[in-house]
């Protein structure tokens, strides 16, 4: 530890001690976490003017907008599911799952662009598994 660090250490302590931190404001309130730490400072009221208008970052309307896909892909498989059971309609079922699964390919796609533009590793999304969608739905089917 340098000299500075602990004079700057011995200081708080003393500050402490004397009780110089117990009546500042804000204690006992939580932190206010509306301020992204990673956000570049020169951007920051255009995001706070953007956020309060109801729109977000790119990536987070990308990822929004993925998501939505994603679910109506997924319904819809799961309406034919409905529609195409038994053996009579096999073909129908064939042709729907071979459709999810090139919708997957153009989702994934958008993924690995949309990881792409994320500002930190923690906002990146996996990609989707066709069969493993598929599977969820096919031991239901007769």
């Amino acid at each position: 530890m340098s000299r500075l660090e602990k004079l700057v250490e011995k200081k708080i302590r003393e500050a402490m001690e004397k009780g110089e931190f117990d009546n500042l404001p804000g204690k006992g309130e939580p932190i206010d976490l509306s301020e992204n730490p990673f956000e570049d400072p020169e951007m920051r009221t255009v995001h706070r003017l953007l956020r309060n208008a109801g729109f977000a970052p790119a990536f987070i309307e990308e990822r929004k907008s993925i998501e939505a896909e994603l679910a109506r892909w997924r319904q819809m498989l799961s309406r034919a599911q409905e529609l195409y059971r038994g053996e009579l309609k096999a073909g129908e079922w064939l042709r729907v799952t071979n459709e999810f699964r090139a919708a997957v390919r153009e989702l994934n796609d958008r993924v690995r662009l949309y990881n792409l533009k994320t500002p930190a590793p923690a906002f990146q999304r996996r990609l989707v598994d066709a069969d493993a969608g598929i599977a969820q739905i096919e031991p239901t089917r007769e």
